[in-house]
């Protein structure tokens, strides 16, 4: 996700639309990973955005205080930039780690989230996000290429993660029936 926002922000400067396809990959992530319905997968994916980006902006804000970071700098020394985004993780692993451990936050079943209409969803939202971003993007051929083939690494996970749902509902259902 990481990777997408920094190629459509910094490479192709489209900052406008940096968002959305970060949301849609982190929205389809959660759902495929967690096995959450998307309308959950959504929440949060805008909440962990949110703290992500209070973390980031806590992180520039600290790092510009003490003069380690700069916006400019960020942008033009990638080893400063992989400090930085080093910084960021090792934050937000150690924020993670409790709501992980201790199971914090809201609880939701997972037998919504297993249904075809999910993966239908996922791989139309893949589908519409990276069509637009091919539309938006007309400097060469390699950024068109780009969007193309993450769309296309996307969409197979989607498919094999909706094969493997579909195998374990079978199996499911072949284990009740022999009760």
């Amino acid at each position: 996700m990481a990777s997408i926002s920094v190629y459509i922000r910094d490479y192709l400067e489209l900052t406008d639309f940096s968002l959305i396809p970060v949301l849609v990959t982190g929205v389809v992530m959660i759902t495929i990973l967690f096995q959450l319905p998307i309308i959950f997968s959504f929440l949060v994916c805008v909440l962990g955005l949110l703290a992500t980006a209070t973390f980031e902006g806590l992180v520039i804000y600290l790092g510009s205080y003490y003069d380690v970071f700069t916006e400019q700098i960020l942008k033009t020394s990638i080893i400063q930039f992989s400090i930085f985004e080093l910084v960021n993780a090792a934050i937000l692993l150690l924020v993670m780690y409790p709501i992980q451990r201790y199971k914090l936050g809201f609880h939701t079943t997972s037998n919504d989230a297993l249904k075809a209409y999910n993966f239908w969803l996922s791989a139309i939202l893949i589908i519409a996000i990276f069509t637009m971003q091919v539309a938006l993007v007309k400097l060469s051929t390699i950024h068109v290429v780009i969007p193309i083939i993450l769309g296309l690494i996307l969409l197979t996970a989607v498919y094999l993660a909706y094969l493997h749902n579909k195998k374990l509902w079978k199996n499911r259902r072949e284990r009740l029936s022999k009760q």
